[in-house]
């Protein structure tokens, strides 16, 4: 007994201990708001088997469970999805619902998966960390992992955005934005993304963005490599950024590459570009200002292109052997 009148309490989920009335019947974990029951005359916190259905733990509150860490927090009954405070994990309530469920893009097997799992052949794949340079080896079924080196979470599941969405993803997995939605976060990370829905926010892809769709985008969109497929007809209020971009739609805007820029037969560029290697397909076609080998824009560039000299053809006696037009 710590006090007069006081017990003290283990939490039986994360282990944190805390004072009580000796006569409390239940509590909640002051560090992981785990609930707490403590029993008529005891004074040991038992653990409790999770249920699946969880139980009311006050009005208009339920205990939610996190599916990536365990981590049980109160959340608003009529709470459709939720972050974990622990882990930061996701965690799809879903309507009417109590459980908790990852927001995953649930995928059927492949003639070659069932066959590989016949065989028992495991795939796998190399997680990096966000935070430092570690990595893991993981299965490619995989949901998520801890970094070796400095132990933070990294989130491996693919994201499907059917809706208005605004808030924070960061995951080595796939991001798809349908046609009908619209991402408006500020910050999103991601290893490869569909896009065929509107970005407001910020897209940040480590691997490959694939764009098929028509009107503007005011957001801001960076991958390592970035196709903007046919049919597609855009124009970017931001700066495109990437270290490899082809265009086999239409595009309008400025783009900003620290590799190539490749306009195919079916493509058409309009505007500016800043790049170290630039080539137009047979059939494709660019009109605008170009500047080899300046891959990146500055401040009076960014603020007023018009007032930006562009250095003239005249001035440049080697484009570099990384221009190319095909003959005509």
């Amino acid at each position: 007994m710590a006090a007069k009148g006081r017990i003290e309490v283990q939490c039986p989920h994360c282990g944190n201990i805390q004072l009580e009335p000796e006569l409390a019947k239940s509590t909640y974990c002051r560090k992981c708001s785990g609930y707490i029951q403590l029993g008529k005359g005891k004074r040991s916190a038992e653990p409790q088997e999770v249920q699946k259905e969880l139980r009311v733990a006050a009005k208009g509150r339920v205990e939610v469970q996190c599916p990536h860490c365990g981590n049980i927090q109160l959340e608003p009954e009529l709470a459709k999805s939720t972050y974990c405070r622990k882990c930061s994990g996701y965690i799809q309530l879903g309507k009417g619902k109590r459980s908790a469920e990852p927001q995953e893009v649930q995928k059927e097997p492949t003639v070659l998966q069932k066959l590989e799992g016949f065989l028992g052949v495991h795939r796998t794949r190399v997680a990096h960390c966000f935070e430092c340079s570690g990595k893991r080896e993981v299965p490619k079924s995989a949901t998520s992992t801890i970094c070796p080196q400095c132990g933070a979470y990294v989130d491996l599941q693919d994201y499907k955005i059917a809706g208005n969405y605004s808030r924070a993803i960061r995951t080595r997995g796939h991001i798809l934005i349908t046609n009908k939605a619209e991402l408006a976060s500020n910050r999103v990370i991601c290893e490869s993304a569909d896009i065929q829905g509107f970005v407001r926010g910020s897209l940040v892809c480590t691997g490959e963005a694939r764009i098929r769709l028509k009107g503007k985008v005011s957001g801001s969109i960076e991958g390592k490599k970035v196709v903007i497929e046919k049919k597609s007809e855009l124009t970017f209020l931001r700066p495109l950024r990437g270290e490899l971009i082809e265009i086999e739609g239409i595009v309008n805007g400025r783009i900003i590459s620290t590799g190539k820029v490749i306009v195919r037969k079916s493509g058409r560029l309009i505007g500016t570009v800043f790049g170290r290697g630039f080539s137009v397909d047979k059939g494709g076609e660019f009109f605008g200002e170009l500047s080899i080998g300046k891959a990146e824009m500055e401040q009076g560039e960014l603020l007023d292109p018009s007032a930006a000299p562009v250095e003239k053809a005249s001035k440049r006696s080697d484009p570099g052997p990384e221009f190319k037009l095909s003959s005509a």
